[in-house]
């Protein structure tokens, strides 16, 4: 009987003994409760200086940039335009500015931007990306 006791004891021991050394399964993380689910999108245009930009007299550059401001504010009260802006880049590719498109479709946007004087001159040649942001946050 003692020796029963002694051997089952001894089994309980190396039970617990086994139990504690191995690692504790920890649950997977949570997923993330703040991702967004569901997004807008946007057409952002680069606009970037082409190696092969047309040079041209100070005056026509000068009429050239008032004709493509006018045509930001075009785009703009259309309700095409979300923003338009300059740059001062750093990254050696002469990017000279962006629009954000209110939309998400390709063709609309190249249409649109192709009514830009600059790029009907080849000063500005476009180059067009998707951007996605979290439904909502961009009014």
């Amino acid at each position: 009987m003692i020796a029963r006791l002694i051997c089952a004891f001894g089994f309980l021991s190396a039970g617990v003994f086994v139990s504690a050394q191995q690692p504790a399964v920890s649950p997977p993380p949570p997923p993330h409760s703040n991702a967004p689910t569901e997004f807008d999108s946007f057409i952002v245009v680069l606009l970037v200086r082409p190696p092969d930009a047309p040079e041209l007299a100070k005056p026509v550059l000068d009429k050239l940039q008032e004709e493509h401001l006018a045509n930001i504010r075009h785009l703009a009260s259309e309700g095409k335009l979300f923003k338009a802006g300059p740059f001062e880049d750093y990254s050696g590719r002469n990017v000279r500015g962006m629009f954000i498109l209110k939309t998400d479709s390709l063709e609309q946007a190249r249409e649109w931007v192709q009514s830009d004087p600059s790029v009907k001159a080849g000063r500005l040649k476009p180059e067009y990306l998707k951007w996605f942001v979290e439904k909502g946050t961009l009014k």
